[in-house]
């Protein structure tokens, strides 16, 4: 049983802990990776160049003259990772020929001991893995890629994002897979693979208005966000860059109303409700939240719905339903500093404030390997 000047502390620590998140993890945006997580489809991908578990280096500027680069970002303590290098090994031998390059990615900490390389080699090794392996250390490219789900997919043509694909969910797997031999020049397998492209100036104004914000200049950025959407109405992005906006501006009903048109102009949109149920989980809206992301949580392709479902679960005392989910969406992608946000106000709704403190504790470290 604590006592009260240990139950003060635990009060101190918890205000002090989410001011030092609220400043150096939400900053201007809550959860920007989420945010534009599967919205990336048409932006430049970042260049990297990482060393390979060879120790040769290996940079994205090199596969330049290919037809495609395929990325799988992965890790050894993933339960799917194993699957989907396997599958795309299976996919490199009969295509690694036709201009479709494959690179693995490992992100499995963010320092690599030698502990860490042997598990690592011994991984590739068992897979028999032939396409480079590169380790991310301090985790850059997996942040600058905005990956929210180990494994994860990206396909990249012609410098620009043209697939991605988080985790290794059944339908979409299949569909990645179908679109990646096509790439190679197969015939189509089925109904050919629709993959949307925005409009390049669509992509232009939303970027620019995003650097607006980090720079805090939001006057500048919200007629950016405004016409990026008159100009491509089916380009999701930019609503939700306005949502947020909004958001931190207090304009809770404005990013509402905005989430609510992405979704009349994408019916179905799974990041577009799973970002709705959020933003109505914080207005107090749990049953409605809670509706949209029982839905949304069903696609196995944004991970991030889950954490956003357990949470309002949570407001809404299921606490049982949604620790499990917490704790499956923190396996999938232990760096998802907003799910440890997200249950530590949880938690504190429950009183639960040694618990809370525990997650806030994680949050800090997240947040200090980020910035050091």
């Amino acid at each position: 049983m604590k006592t009260l000047r240990e139950w003060r502390s635990y009060n101190i620590f918890l205000l002090q802990a989410a001011a030092v998140f609220t400043a150096l993890v939400i900053g201007p945006f809550a959860c920007t990776a989420t945010a534009q997580a599967l919205l990336q489809i048409g932006l430049q991908a970042p260049e990297f160049a990482l060393n390979g578990i060879d120790g040769r280096q290996v940079s994205l500027s090199q596969y330049a003259q290919d037809k495609a680069v395929v990325l799988v970002f992965w890790s050894t303590w993933s339960a799917n990772s194993s699957r989907a290098l396997k599958r795309m090994e299976d996919y490199y031998k009969k295509y690694g020929d036709k201009g479709v390059k494959v690179i693995g990615i490992n992100a499995d900490n963010q320092t690599i001991s030698t502990d860490d390389l042997e598990r690592i080699k011994g991984a590739v090794k068992d897979l028999g893995i032939t396409f480079p392996v590169l380790l991310d250390k301090e985790l850059k490219t997996f942040r600058s890629y905005d990956i929210i789900a180990l494994p994860s997919t990206v396909v990249i043509v012609k410098g620009a994002i043209a697939y991605e694909l988080p985790g290794l969910p059944l339908t979409g797997t299949e569909d990645l897979f179908d679109y990646l031999a096509e790439l190679a020049g197969e015939p189509a397998r089925k109904k050919a693979v629709s993959v949307y492209q925005p409009r390049h100036d669509a992509i232009a104004d939303t970027s620019l208005g995003r650097k607006f914000v980090d720079k805090k200049q939001y006057a500048m950025a919200y007629p950016l966000f405004q016409k990026a959407i008159e100009k491509d109405p089916k380009y999701m992005r930019p609503y939700v860059q306005l949502a947020r906006l909004y958001e931190l501006d207090g304009k809770g009903v404005e990013a509402e109303e905005t989430l609510k048109k992405a979704l009349a102009a994408a019916p179905g949109n799974v990041v577009v409700m799973s970002e709705l149920g959020y933003v109505q989980t914080r207005a107090g809206k749990v049953r409605e939240a809670l509706e949209l992301l029982k839905n949304s949580a069903k696609d196995e392709s944004y991970p991030p719905s889950r954490y956003y479902l357990a949470y309002a679960l949570g407001m809404d005392g299921q606490l049982k339903e949604a620790l499990a989910l917490f704790e499956r969406a923190i396996t999938e992608n232990p760096y998802a500093s907003l799910a440890y946000q997200l249950r530590a106000e949880v938690y504190e709704k429950q009183g639960m404030k040694k618990e809370a403190a525990a997650d806030y504790r994680k949050i800090l470290e997240l947040t200090l390997k980020i910035k050091s």
